[in-house]
């Protein structure tokens, strides 16, 4: 794989907002229970944090919004008037009608600086016109660029609007052309891994997919001029590093003690198949040596769905669920404050 240099800074757009993408090629390995929390701890310790469903599933928006709030959400979307949602914003950029539509955030969600941009299933309309719009920036045409970075012009409003510290990103568990601009818009992407092997074998593709996107998109901007390129992404997501989650446990027959079995393979997984794939990219795609691991959360069991069913995060459940929990919760609480806290010194949030 050739080296891809960083391009000037000067000549790409930044933004003060740190971006964060959680991506697996695997689904079931807790990545919107980690958005959720992580953002909720984020707040917790002082930043303003925007969420970004990105995944045409919406598991995000329909944590955050009853049956009757989703409905009239995902019913209007596609109308020009009165849409709300991601796909409602990126529409007349896709359709060639125009700039990206003005969307209001949801929020501030329980009690917090958070806020919220709705997803859309009809956000695999925009993914469908994706691949043309890549192919287009290869040749410096104009429309490949605004559909390419169409999602990052909404977000990067709306991040503005509410003074974002941070952003984060729910995407869905694929390596497609959304995902792909999901993550070259991010300046960071984490990595959940569930102690199974299906969750183990997905590792494969993520260093080598993040390696090539970085790669192509760095001939794009090569081959911009210094205009465009003012308002084209860096391009470069560095890989913070994974969190191992157990809200998925595969056991499989004979394993005596599958989680820690498994636990033991992923640290040599990551660096074999994500450290080393970007490593030749730069140093600055890549953790500090022995630092690929961010932490960890346990399975909670129940409380995820009781969680869910109250639309707020873990921590905020003591006096939802029975005073038994109370532990439970607390210790759930006191992960993700310690998770967020490693993202923040990571990140220099």
């Amino acid at each position: 794989m050739r080296s891809a240099p960083a391009p000037r800074a000067s000549k790409t757009r930044r933004s003060r907002t740190k971006k964060i993408a959680l991506f697996n090629h695997k689904g079931g390995v807790g990545k919107t229970t980690l958005t959720i929390n992580l953002a909720a701890a984020l707040s917790d310790a002082g930043k303003t944090v925007l969420i970004v469903d990105a995944d045409p599933q919406c598991n995000l928006t329909s944590f955050f919004l009853d049956e009757a709030q989703l409905e009239a959400l995902l019913g209007d979307s596609n109308d020009e008037e009165s849409g709300q949602t991601l796909w409602s914003a990126v529409k007349p950029v896709v359709e060639g009608r125009g700039g990206i539509a003005p969307i209001q955030r949801v929020g501030p969600l329980v009690d917090r600086e958070m806020y919220l941009l709705p997803g859309d299933v009809l956000l695999s309309e925009y993914e469908e016109a994706l691949p043309q719009a890549w192919s287009d920036s290869f040749v410096r045409r104009t429309r490949g660029y605004d559909v390419c970075t169409a999602l990052a012009q909404v977000v990067d409003a709306t991040a503005t609007e509410v003074g974002a510290d941070v952003c984060l990103y729910d995407v869905g568990p694929n390596v497609g052309a959304l995902n792909r601009a999901v993550l070259l818009d991010c300046d960071f992407f984490i990595t959940p891994v569930a102690a199974d092997l299906f969750s183990l074998r997905a590792l494969s593709t993520v260093g080598r997919s993040v390696a090539k996107w970085i790669t192509d998109w760095n001939t794009v901007l090569d081959l911009a001029s210094e205009a465009d390129r003012a308002r084209l992404y860096r391009g470069r997501p560095a890989f913070l590093g994974y969190i191992t989650s157990a809200y998925k446990v595969f056991v499989g027959r004979g394993a005596a003690s599958p989680h820690v079995e498994w636990e033991n393979k992923i640290a040599p997984r990551v660096r074999a198949r994500v450290v080393r794939d970007l490593a030749p990219l730069g140093k600055d795609v890549v953790p500090p040596r022995g630092a690929n691991k961010i932490g960890g959360v346990k399975h909670f069991h129940s409380l995820a769905a009781s969680a869910q069913k109250h639309g707020v995060p873990i921590g905020d459940l003591r006096r939802l669920v029975n005073r038994g929990h109370n532990e439970r919760v607390d210790e759930a609480a006191e992960e993700f404050a310690i998770l967020a806290k490693e993202i923040i010194r990571r990140t220099r949030l």
